[in-house]
């Protein structure tokens, strides 16, 4: 511990003053990245570890399951070779040029080391030492990873150049949720503590800048906890906002089975809670036309549209010309509409409550309309539907995730798999989708849940990883 703690202390010491140099000789920074294949388990890696594999003092990257080599473009070894102060043994780091860097994408003994703009969607990054590149509270002068370039001092003209690759102010970290209904069992743990389902998951959610939340179900006065063990008709008492709030919802969907359970006038008082709140939503309200408008939303630059609807059989959607309540599909205007967004440069973020299947492999039904979004040009898909963890397809434009499992909802024990679930991390910059973080939970009764421990995370992805795709990935 001590080691590590004096290793971490001269990182710091020695990018902050490498920063110091940059700011006051006009140098620029260049922040480099560590990718991965898209299916590996590994989250993060110690710099001691890298420094050693660099060195050839390591013959296999510690920490990672077997990797025996690094590869780098000739363009940037130069900038890399001067952050490890060193040159490399040859045998574990590799120099290729950038076109067949990349036709390696998905070789899974072989990482890469890429400047930030290079990141994209089928490569995972891997986090050094704790600290993670693309997330939004990234602090740059604490990041190994960075090479100082150019020097006034030495008679280096820099004034071309950027201050840096990477522009926090053009970063957007959006996060989605699956299954949120504050219910039956659920409801028994908020009725004593309203904000307790998040206690242990809070950090990432209020973090996002932009947190997606899918309650499939209205508030109500009158709700009472019993009447929900009698039938599948739900509703959530008012008090339980606190939890969206606390949490910093700032978006949410409305297209979930049960926003109807209880009539209009549940759905109409829950619209003005919302309104009040100052949290717009999608997929459903007063009326079809209201719920099937694509809701805007900028953040820094990036350009959301968010679209959603019921994709099941008729009568789980209310929402009528005259009514309020969830929208059923309508895709081919959903296409129409991604369509025109994508040529005004807004990028579709479209969600489903659809088919529900205890399963880890989509439905020919469901993959279906998935795909149809998707080729319409909608670059993230997600399924707000389901109760377990469920397959996904990534490629290097966009993103299809065939459901998240449940985030607030009381089904710990119904079987093994509800038990688990995911949070998407999806990461945008200037205009571009660049990658997905997948964070993962386990509940512990019906209500809490927490971050999974490496073993079981382990267990979920290879799981997982085994029906996904990943475009360009090798035999």
């Amino acid at each position: 511990m001590k080691k590590h703690f004096l290793r971490l202390a001269f990182l710091i010491v020695l990018v902050v003053t490498s920063a110091v140099k940059a700011q006051d000789t006009g140098a620029c920074r260049r922040i480099y990245a560590l990718s991965a294949p898209y299916m590996t388990i590994v989250d993060d890696i110690s710099f001691d570890a890298l420094h050693c594999f660099w060195n050839g003092a390591c013959d296999i990257l510690n920490g990672t399951d077997g990797v025996s080599a690094i590869l780098i473009s000739e363009d940037d070894f130069p900038e890399v070779r001067s952050i490890f102060g060193e040159d490399p043994f040859k045998k574990n780091i590799r120099v290729l040029s950038k076109a067949d860097l990349f036709s390696n994408i998905n070789l899974a003994n072989e990482w890469m080391i890429i400047p930030f703009e290079d990141i994209e969607p089928r490569r995972k990054i891997i986090s050094i030492d704790g600290y993670d590149v693309l997330y939004n509270k990234f602090d740059p002068d604490i990041w190994p990873l960075t090479a100082v370039i150019g020097d006034t001092a030495e008679g280096t003209d820099v004034t071309s150049l950027p201050v840096s690759n990477r522009d926090a102010d053009k970063l957007t970290n959006l996060v989605l949720t699956g299954v949120t209904a504050m219910v039956r069992g659920t409801a028994s743990y908020m009725d004593l503590d309203p904000l307790y389902p998040a206690s242990l998951i809070r950090e990432p959610l209020i973090d996002a800048d932009i947190l997606h939340i899918n309650n499939e179900v209205p508030f109500y006065e009158k709700c009472n906890i019993q009447e929900h063990y009698n039938g599948l008709v739900f509703c959530s008492k008012p008090a339980y906002m606190a939890l969206l709030e606390d949490i910093g919802t700032d978006v949410l969907e409305l297209d979930g089975d049960h926003f109807g359970d209880h009539g209009d006038e549940p759905v109409y008082v829950t619209l003005d809670i919302y309104d009040e709140a100052g949290i717009p939503y999608y997929g459903g309200g007063h009326n079809r036309q209201e719920a099937q408008q694509p809701l805007l939303i900028d953040h820094n630059g990036n350009r959301f549209a968010f679209l959603g609807c019921n994709g099941k059989e008729l009568g789980y959607a209310t929402a009528s010309d005259t009514r309020p309540g969830a929208v059923h599909c309508d895709l081919d205007l959903m296409q129409q509409q991604i369509r025109e967004l994508r040529k005004q440069g807004i990028i579709p973020i479209v969600t489903f409550q659809h088919l529900e299947v205890f399963q880890v492999r989509a439905i020919d039904d469901v993959r279906e309309d998935f795909e149809r979004v998707r080729d319409a040009g909608a670059v993230i898909v997600s399924g707000s539907q389901s109760h377990i963890p469920m397959e996904f397809d990534v490629s290097s434009t966009n993103f299809i995730h065939y459901g998240l499992g449940n985030l607030f909802f009381d089904q710990a024990f119904f079987l093994p798999e509800t038990a688990e679930a995911f949070i998407d991390r999806h990461i945008f910059y200037d205009g571009r989708y660049i990658n997905t973080e997948l964070l993962t939970i386990r509940f512990t009764n019906n209500a809490l849940s927490h971050y999974m421990d490496p073993e079981d995370r382990a267990q979920l992805l290879n799981r997982i990883f085994k029906i996904s795709e990943v475009e360009g990935l090798a035999e």
